[in-house]
């Protein structure tokens, strides 16, 4: 499902002394349907690994082989449209579009799809009030983000990265902005809507209790694989 071959990330310095490396020599492979935890603390290039298997950055050096595509032979503008049709996002801070409700926001990344894929509107709200009730939102459908508490923005980025059927769903830090209790309850919701799903899974974050629940962990620090074990 996801190759990556010798990743190298290296910015320029500000000083122009030099580049800052983030990311050093990372080869991955990831198989359809794992569920896999990127573990690292702040700094040590998980975010960047994240960006960089998902197609969101192109990196220095290296590759990346996203469902059989090799995400660094697409334009900019081909990676997203293959994002829209394969792959599902769990940001730590939601990302919700506050102009839009509940419903709404569920249903943009349907509206990103390729024609032959994307549903008509009747079809596209139907699946947004489902997920919605799924996770435990079918009376907050008409709200905005400012109306919604931290938890319940999460679960409405929850049934947005599940909407449009993705292959693969990347989760940065998805309870990094949640008290303990309710980053449980999303975390139960994500890996429930998982299995359901069949999808693929990688979680980036630092907190040892969503470790726990992969199938496998991968370490990093200083840019590097440090461990890479059930």
């Amino acid at each position: 499902m996801i190759v990556a071959r010798n990743l190298c990330q290296r910015y320029p310095r500000a000083d122009g002394s030099g580049s800052l490396s983030v990311l050093e020599g990372v080869d991955l492979k990831l198989d359809a349907g794992e569920i896999v935890v990127i573990l690292g603390p702040s700094g040590s290039g998980k975010t960047t690994l994240l960006g960089l298997l998902a197609g969101l950055d192109q990196p220095t050096e290296g590759s990346v082989e996203l469902a059989g595509v090799e995400l660094g032979s697409l334009s900019e503008d081909e990676r997203a449209s293959f994002r829209a049709a394969n792959v599902g996002f769990v940001f730590q801070n939601f990302q919700l579009i506050p102009t839009l409700t509940a419903e709404e926001n569920v249903c943009v990344p349907l509206e990103l799809l390729p024609e032959d894929r994307a549903p008509d509107a009747a079809e596209a709200m139907r699946r947004a009030e489902l997920l919605l009730a799924r996770v435990g939102l079918g009376d907050r459908m008409d709200h905005f983000p400012t109306q919604l508490s931290g938890g319940e923005q999460q679960r409405v980025g929850l049934a947005r990265a599940f909407a449009a059927e993705p292959r693969i769903l990347f989760a940065d830090e998805p309870t990094g902005n949640l008290d303990r209790e309710t980053g449980e309850r999303v975390a139960d919701l994500l890996f429930e809507l998982n299995r359901e799903a069949g999808t693929t899974l990688v979680i980036v974050t630092h907190d040892m209790a969503l470790a726990e629940r992969a199938g496998r962990v991968v370490r990093i620090d200083a840019g590097r694989i440090q461990t890479d074990a059930p």
